[in-house]
């Protein structure tokens, strides 16, 4: 009779190390593609309210654009998932006739996006 041969215990070992570390890598690459696709959602939510404020900012006249305050003039409750979040209006008069104005908005320890519009004094109307 034939004397049957199983797997030797170095051999299994082996196999479970190849498993294992197959399976780690799987699960690290499901947990980054979550955490970059919530990234990106909450960056998505946070261009969306800078959009929104450079369309209502552009319509302000350049003599007033000195009133801003450091708050947003439009509504911010779409950033509530990003909560606790600051908003952040800066204008600064970079030559004669020439401002600009910075909108920041910032959520967690490192997210930031930012938006900066030139301005010019054209002696015109609000629009640009």
């Amino acid at each position: 009779m034939r004397r049957q041969r199983g797997f030797s215990l170095i051999e299994l070992l082996f196999a479970l190390v190849v498993l294992t570390i197959v399976i780690t890598t799987s699960l690290a690459i499901f947990v980054e593609r979550t955490n970059r696709s919530q990234r990106a959602s909450e960056l998505i939510l946070a261009y969306q309210v800078l959009s929104n404020e450079t369309e209502v900012i552009r319509r302000v006249g350049y003599g007033s654009l000195d009133a801003l305050t450091d708050d947003f003039v439009t509504d911010t409750t779409i950033l509530q998932p990003l909560a606790p979040f600051t908003t952040e209006v800066d204008v600064r008069q970079h030559r004669p006739g020439i401002k600009h104005v910075k909108m920041t908005i910032r959520w967690r320890a490192q997210s930031l996006a930012t938006v900066t519009l030139i301005r010019t004094d054209t002696g015109g109307t609000n629009l640009w």
